[in-house]
């Protein structure tokens, strides 16, 4: 039973938190208005109409705000931790109340902000099945109370599990559980070194990401500094770098790329060194991170699939990265996000790792290709809209168009692109788990039970039908995974044993 609720019961956050609540909230402002600010052009043409001091201004504006309405949410915020749940009161115009059971969630997760730490708080939160981010935040509370939180979740889990009936097969012991439930010292899975967590952010693409928005920093101060002295000193050297020739140009670009693979390399220590992911039976826990120390707990039994995955650069250095599936309610599950229960720096050594992560599922030696029909649909498609463009280019402004040359070359490529593309797709089933494959020149292999199965599709166009073919669907608690072109014997086989599974699970759970 919950336990009374008096009005001394709840529970403030230390004056400490505001500073947790402003920073995360200009991150979120930024985060959602940068597309916006910098698409098309718009925040070039905004500052040159209005100028760098009125924006300055602005942003000042902009904080202010943020700060304002960060005091006022610290002063309404109240929280209340109770025998089996946990109850938030927050709101800034309306006041909203939350009470989450901690037999229902799923990961939880402790984060130490460089700024919090000598204090003694932490950054606490928690998802729920179905929730499309963390459904209760408690910034800057101490480390023993977070802690006592997280024990009390596992607890409810494991009160859970001793109140079956014995000959109820929820009492049975999830798999990769053991003796360390009740005492004995977790075992490591994973402890990846510097070197390996450094190559982990080379072979990430969010490097990219990040030299897009630099490039486009480096445009909007060029614009207005063009008529400066140093600016003009720069652009001079510049014209003369790429008027020297390749020899001078090559490492120039070569310098580039070199600082933006050390940033990626730089900014994976700081997040995840140094990593450890370790075995508590009912839960793994995840932690590392040097400028913020982050502690992530999974729990089994919420688990709904497990994704390994290759950037483009991540097969040409050997990298992969293992994360585990939830159910989420927008659909974005199998994305592999920031948020996701990450374990960084495997080798191709280390993918039994997704064993002991997802109990089960073992990495095939071999896929099931799809129908190489695939290959002749999209080469057909694609030569039509390319050589369509190409014609009305021609036609219209002449070879001298910019856009000639690349069109020509994508229809130069395109072939081995399909190709390539249709030989990264593949599935296995092995048992009850089935594995799909997919990319381009990356890969993500992605492992789910079939009783996770929550409805099938099978899909068909005109074409599929001619020749026999089906797109099979199938809805999972983390959102969709399809397989495309797949013969209809095939495709209706894999939906009976998922429907079958699924049912069977069901009636073993009522």
């Amino acid at each position: 039973m919950p336990t009374t609720d008096p009005s001394d019961a709840w529970q403030r956050l230390p004056p400490i938190a505001l500073v947790f609540l402003v920073v995360r909230a200009l991150q979120k402002f930024v985060r959602e208005n940068l597309v916006v600010f910098l698409g098309a052009g718009a925040g070039v043409a905004f500052v040159e109409r209005l100028g760098v001091r009125e924006v300055l201004l602005g942003a000042s504006l902009v904080v202010l705000i943020v700060v304002a309405g960060a005091i006022i949410y610290h002063r309404r915020f109240r929280f209340l931790v109770e025998d089996d749940a946990v109850r938030v009161r927050r709101g800034v115009l309306e006041r909203k109340e939350l009470r989450v059971r901690f037999s229902r969630v799923q990961n939880v997760q402790l984060g130490e902000p460089l700024y919090l730490r000598p204090f003694g708080l932490v950054q606490f939160s928690l998802e729920t099945p179905g929730a499309a981010e963390r459904e209760v935040e408690l910034p800057g509370i101490p480390r023993r109370l977070a802690e006592e939180i997280r024990d009390r979740i596992v607890g409810a889990r494991a009160a859970a599990g001793a109140a079956a009936t014995p000959g109820d097969e929820q009492a049975e012991p999830a798999a990769g559980s053991s003796a360390r439930d009740i005492g004995s010292p977790p075992a490591l899975l994973h402890a990846p070194g510097r070197v390996r967590v450094f190559v982990h952010g080379l072979s990430s693409n969010q490097v990219w990401v990040v030299a897009g928005v630099v490039l486009y920093v480096l445009d909007l101060v060029f614009r207005q500094t063009a008529d400066s002295l140093a600016m003009t000193q720069l652009v001079s050297w510049l014209e003369a770098q790429f008027s020297a020739g390749w020899s001078t140009l090559l490492p120039l670009v070569g310098a580039v790329l070199a600082g933006l693979l050390a940033a990626g390399g730089s900014a994976a220590l700081l997040r995840f060194h140094p990593y450890r992911l370790h075995d508590h039976g009912e839960r793994l826990v995840g932690s590392g991170g040097l400028l913020e120390r982050r502690e992530q707990t999974l729990r089994r039994d919420k688990l709904t699939g497990a994704v390994l995955q290759q950037s483009p650069v991540g097969r040409l250095l050997g990298c992969w990265v293992l994360a585990g599936l939830q159910t989420r309610s927008d659909g974005r599950g199998g994305d592999v996000g920031q948020h996701s229960f990450l374990v960084p720096g495997l080798r191709a050594e280390d993918l039994g790792l997704v064993g002991l992560l997802y109990p089960g599922a073992a990495v095939p030696a071999r896929f099931e290709p799809i129908h190489p029909r695939y290959r002749s649909w999209w080469l057909v498609r694609g030569f039509l809209v390319v050589t369509g463009l190409l014609g009305l280019l021609l036609a219209t402004s002449g070879r001298e168009h910019g856009a000639v040359l690349p069109l020509t070359l994508l229809l130069v490529l395109l072939p081995p692109l399909v190709w390539l593309r249709w030989r990264h797709w593949g599935w296995w089933l092995d048992r009850t788990v089935i594995w799909v494959r997919r990319g381009l020149f990356g890969q993500r292999l992605e492992a789910f039970e079939l009783a996770q199965v929550q409805q099938v599709q099978l899909r068909s166009s005109p074409y599929l039908r001619r020749h026999g073919l089906v797109r099979l669907v199938l809805v999972l608690p983390q959102g969709l995974v399809q397989l495309p072109f797949l013969s209809e014997d095939r495709a209706a086989a894999l939906a009976n044993q998922a429907l079958f599974a699924a049912e069977t699970a069901r009636r073993h759970r009522v």
